[in-house]
């Protein structure tokens, strides 16, 4: 018998707004890190570490801000490289199993519990990244101001990098109705009907868990931004040189899954980014 969680009541597939405080709490949990941590290995995580440094064209001996880090999977790959990485997230659960792993392995990493939307960090990072669709889960004023904060984060010249999703497949995929995403662990799941609203420009989901025998749901939304948006939206924060890459770090095409997107703040550059391209569309 699965039983209901407490205060789990059903919630509306077609949810178009921004993430509340409480859906933030909710999705962003102990089962997520639950699920995320059975499916991240630590060959996965490695090889999405190496897509992340060659895109962002980061050293040995940087200073990065992992804006976004969860439990910290990209932060503590980074430190093995060498690079002095302060990983930051809203979620104090996440950022514990974060803190214990990178105690646990030695690592030169540390994290910190902040809200992006309070970032207070100046000229501090020669480098700034946010990876596995960290972007866009506030309103779009929120979101605009946490790129002016990263942009203040960065030294001059310093590299932004956000790892996003396509919208194109993304749209193309759902047309045909709710796309379903199933992560299990043992008797455990949790499943994701995601639907796109191209009125408001977002990717949404109804999210089920059933956890020990134990069912809830929650919902979350995202901001998808086209290539042209994201250009407007960080030329807007201060940022220049705006390019796009592909799912594992080659040229943009609308076909790719991913869009990872790369920026600088003004001046000379603090590293040669990786092959890049700009939008044609």
């Amino acid at each position: 018998m699965v039983r209901q969680a407490s205060g789990a009541g059903v919630v509306a597939l077609a949810q178009w707004g921004a993430m509340s405080e409480a859906d933030l709490e909710a999705v962003f949990d102990a089962d997520y890190a639950y699920f995320m941590r059975a499916d991240h290995t630590a060959d996965f995580n490695r090889r999405e570490a190496g897509i992340a440094m060659r895109a962002a064209g980061l050293q040995p001996g940087m200073r990065v801000l992992d804006a976004g880090c969860g439990y910290g999977r990209i932060a503590l790959e980074m430190a093995r490289y060498g690079m002095s990485v302060h990983g930051v997230d809203r979620s104090r659960h996440l950022i514990e199993l974060a803190r214990t792993d990178a105690a646990c392995h030695h690592l030169p990493a540390g994290f910190e519990v902040t809200d992006l939307r309070h970032l207070t960090a100046h000229g501090a990072y020669d480098a700034a990244l946010m990876w596995f669709t960290t972007f866009g889960y506030t309103t779009d004023p929120d979101s605009h101001l946490i790129l002016r904060l990263l942009h203040r984060a960065l030294r001059p010249g310093g590299r932004l990098l956000i790892d996003a999703l396509n919208p194109l497949p993304q749209r193309e995929q759902a047309a045909a109705g709710p796309v379903l995403c199933l992560r299990r662990v043992g008797a455990d799941f949790m499943l994701d009907e995601i639907t796109v609203d191209d009125a408001t420009g977002r990717l949404a989901s109804r999210r089920t868990v059933v956890r020990d025998r134990t069912l809830r749901t929650c919902h979350w939304s995202m901001r998808l931004l086209d290539p042209h948006e994201w250009e407007r939206w960080l030329h807007g924060a201060g940022f220049t040189d705006v390019r796009f890459l592909g799912d594992a770090g080659e040229p943009f095409t609308l076909a790719d899954r991913r869009l990872l997107v790369t920026a600088r703040t003004p001046g000379p550059p603090t590293a040669q980014p990786y092959r890049t391209t700009t939008c044609t569309q």
